[in-house]
């Protein structure tokens, strides 16, 4: 009873050239395969409203610099730890260090004196 099922098969040369076996025991054409698609079958099969062209937003530089943004709230200026939310918050005065260095360099912020240890920094003044 098994060699029954086994002879099933239809030989490669018998078959239909136009449909091809997928694998899954299902024959699909050849066009539904995407090789004989013609080109109205490709776009209609694009979903979705097409990707819209925006200009890239250009920010001051101040808006791009977290330091920045926390001096410009506050005019008494701050230091390291009180910008990243208290001294035990390390992992943030990590990633604040770097660009506090940044914008001290690009003439945005300046050492003013030290408070509790830490150095005081505020905005430099600009007319």
């Amino acid at each position: 009873m098994l060699n029954d099922v086994e002879n099933t098969e239809v030989d490669p040369e018998e078959a239909d050239p136009e449909e091809v076996d997928s694998g899954h025991g299902e024959t699909d054409n050849l066009e539904t395969l995407g090789e004989g698609a013609s080109e109205s079958e490709k776009t209609e099969k694009k979903r979705g409203r097409p990707p819209i062209a925006r200009k890239p937003v250009v920010k001051p530089p101040s808006a791009e610099n977290k330091v920045v943004r926390l001096l410009e709230k506050n005019p008494l200026g701050m230091t390291l730890p009180e910008m990243a939310g208290g001294p035990r918050q390390l992992k943030r005065i990590k990633t604040l260090r770097p660009i506090l260095a940044e914008a001290i360099r690009l003439g945005l912020i300046m050492p003013v004196s030290q408070r509790a240890g830490h150095t005081v920094y505020k905005l430099v003044k600009r007319s």
